[in-house]
């Protein structure tokens, strides 16, 4: 026989971390009594439950007839918990403990009983995310939040601007922008302009030896045209009086400016990357 439509049955989640993993769990669970005549709801949420006093502050907003769900990784603040649930005569369930058991069995080896980890691993990807997100909308000059910047990376075409930015967001969560450098006044005048926004120390400039990088840029020709009578067309681009003369142009402008410069010639993407990473780690967090 269904319950009272009248009643509204409560939940409450008691965790050491955030109770997402608890509310998800919850949630999987509920949808299966969705068509069923019961009222019920998750009325509480109570977060990084570390003590025994903490548990006790809880348990004093809790009613007698609610079911307590908790995911607590501390055997001896579970323990505490489920004491006092039980004293008081409390519906609730462990979402972790039965896992825990099983897995340790499995394995062969204890936890490290540490609480909010799930919570660190979901930070880290969801910044990872976002990072991605912001290197795609400020790639190539591209974007408007370039204040928001953990670095920005400014060379001619073919200094890795792009890989890096991608590299680094992807591996450390950072927002990386970049900009292209030409020779050119009004461009240089704009490039200034919207550089203003970014902090101090926060702006690497990108060099390569042009030996390299007219040979980089000869390869990419060839592979955009199709072949090497069109190729003809972009010898401009390669042509290694001109690589020089960019080459100087950039340098000239970072050492104006103080900028710190990376040569990134045949240089791992992942090497240059920890460089910039290591950077930045001195500079502390950009602001969101």
């Amino acid at each position: 026989m269904d319950a009272n439509n009248d009643v509204t049955k409560e939940i409450v989640i008691v965790s050491d971390g955030t109770g997402k993993t608890a509310r998800r769990l919850m949630d999987a669970v509920l949808i299966q009594y969705s068509e069923k005549n019961i009222q019920f709801s998750i009325i509480q949420t109570f977060q990084q439950i570390r003590t025994e006093n903490d548990v006790d502050d809880a348990l004093g907003q809790i009613n007698d007839d609610s079911l307590v769900l908790f995911s607590i990784v501390s055997e001896h603040l579970a323990d505490y918990l489920t004491m006092k649930l039980t004293e008081r005569k409390i519906i609730y369930l462990s979402v972790l403990q039965p896992m825990l058991d099983v897995i340790s069995k499995f394995l062969g080896v204890h936890p490290d009983y540490m609480p909010g980890k799930l919570q660190i691993i979901n930070d880290n990807y969801y910044r990872k995310i976002d990072a991605i997100g912001y290197a795609v909308r400020h790639d190539d000059g591209n974007g408007q939040y370039l204040g928001r910047a953990d670095a920005v990376l400014v060379g001619i075409s073919r200094t890795c601007k792009t890989p890096v930015s991608m590299y680094l967001a992807c591996n450390y969560g950072l927002n990386v922008a970049n900009i292209p450098v030409v020779i050119d006044d009004n461009w240089t005048e704009m490039i200034l302009g919207r550089l203003e926004s970014v902090a101090s120390g926060r702006i690497i400039g990108l060099v390569m030896q042009p030996d390299t990088l007219a040979s980089i840029r000869e390869n990419r020709s060839h592979s955009m045209v199709g072949d090497y009578k069109s190729g003809d067309q972009m010898l401009d681009y390669y042509e290694i009086r001109r690589v020089v003369q960019e080459y100087r142009y950039s340098v000239e402008m970072f050492e104006t400016h103080g900028w710190p410069v990376i040569d990134v010639t045949k240089r791992a993407i992942e090497e240059i990357s920890s460089e910039i990473y290591r950077h930045v780690g001195r500079l502390g967090t950009s602001p969101s």
